[in-house]
């Protein structure tokens, strides 16, 4: 340990910062070449991933121009000849803790030039030396992390570094993948919640939104002025404030949210959880327009006279609005009823109400 410096450690805190702070294994692995390319001089590092069983290969590299730019079919070569590679069975996966390991370390120089892999893959791009330890995540893929250089082998000081950083290699990318199913979890959970018309949000402390739906983020922003996505609009916040003083000195349910606008209402309720409260959000429309109950398929006189009927109005009222005899307004009733199959004014109203989609 004597060989590394202040400054070192100092870079390895910081990038242990970094590599807590990914959400998800591409992220992830992104990052870790990335960060550890400030830690350990290299020319390039490789964060990758190998299916031994399937004969698959992936990775995330910060080679500058990048290997398909130089050699279009590398990984279909790499993965024709990836069982040479001595670091493919080097770390078990039940070790206690595993160590940084050079290509030296595992292979003479006279055998590895003698492989396909190296005269196919490395050499074509002149890496002679390599620095990995495997990342024991993911199976059945095994991960590694392997830094490469073209002239000067590795040392013991690149050595200690990856070593400090191998465990916290595991659990950030564990963290990762973890965070991320809870995220796909979560997104399902949502959208079973969005039947009916409704939308869902879960909340977090302090009122924060952890996860909205799609569609809940549309109900917001058409009936608030909202700007900030990890805060509730001011209305709503303090409608849920005033609900969590109020919830536990009285056993009455919990009142909803309603706001209304352009003929439209939206009402949210609290649904209470474990994981957190949801606010269920549902919308509906105040009045039946013509134009919503089209595909009943009546006549234009029909379809304005059944939209009338459906906010109660009488035939006397509906005749003054439309400048017809109520007698005219009678037959034409008479007209929709058998078009509907129905037989009185609340039945041919609750055909209306489900065709102008104001259940929800």
């Amino acid at each position: 340990m004597r060989h590394l410096r202040q400054r070192d450690f100092h870079a390895i805190l910081e990038v242990v910062e970094e590599l807590y702070s990914y959400q998800a294994p591409e992220e992830c692995e992104i990052g870790m070449v990335r960060s550890l390319q400030r830690v350990i001089n290299c020319n390039s590092f490789h964060m990758s991933g190998i299916n031994p069983a399937l004969r698959r290969a992936r990775w995330s590299s910060s080679w500058a121009s990048g290997p398909t730019m130089r050699m279009p079919n590398v990984r279909q070569v790499f993965e024709r000849h990836m069982h040479e590679h001595p670091f493919l069975d080097h770390w078990a996966p039940d070790q206690a803790a595993v160590k940084a390991a050079t290509l030296s370390d595992l292979v003479s120089q006279p055998s590895w030039r003698s492989t396909a892999l190296y005269n196919e893959v490395y050499r074509p791009f002149r890496i002679e030396h390599m620095l990995g330890v495997a990342v024991r995540v993911s199976r059945p893929y095994k991960m590694h992390v392997v830094a490469m250089r073209e002239t000067l082998d590795f040392d013991g000081r690149d050595r200690r570094v990856l070593d400090l950083l191998a465990p916290h290699l595991e659990a950030a990318y564990r963290y990762a993948e973890a965070v991320s199913d809870l995220k796909a979890q979560l997104a399902t959970l949502l959208q079973g919640l969005e039947v009916n018309g409704r939308a869902a949000i879960l909340l977090g402390p302090d009122r924060r939104i952890r996860q909205t739906s799609a569609r809940a983020q549309e109900l917001l922003t058409a009936y608030f002025h909202w700007t900030d996505r990890g805060a509730l609009p001011a209305p709503v916040d303090d409608w849920l404030r005033r609900q969590e003083l109020t919830a536990n000195a009285s056993i009455a349910p919990l009142q909803p949210f309603v706001a209304e606008r352009d003929g439209r209402r939206l009402t949210i309720q609290i649904l209470r959880d474990r994981g957190g409260p949801f606010l269920l959000l549902s919308e509906r429309k105040l009045h039946i327009a013509p134009a919503d109950i089209v595909s009943l398929g009546l006549s234009p006189r029909e379809t304005e006279v059944l939209a009338l009927l459906a906010h109660g109005k009488s035939n006397a009222e509906i005749a003054g609005i439309l400048g017809l005899s109520p007698a005219t307004i009678k037959h034409c009733l008479e007209r929709v009823y058998g078009k509907l199959d129905v037989g009185t004014r609340a039945a041919a109203t609750a055909v209306a109400v489900a065709a102008a989609g104001m259940h929800g």
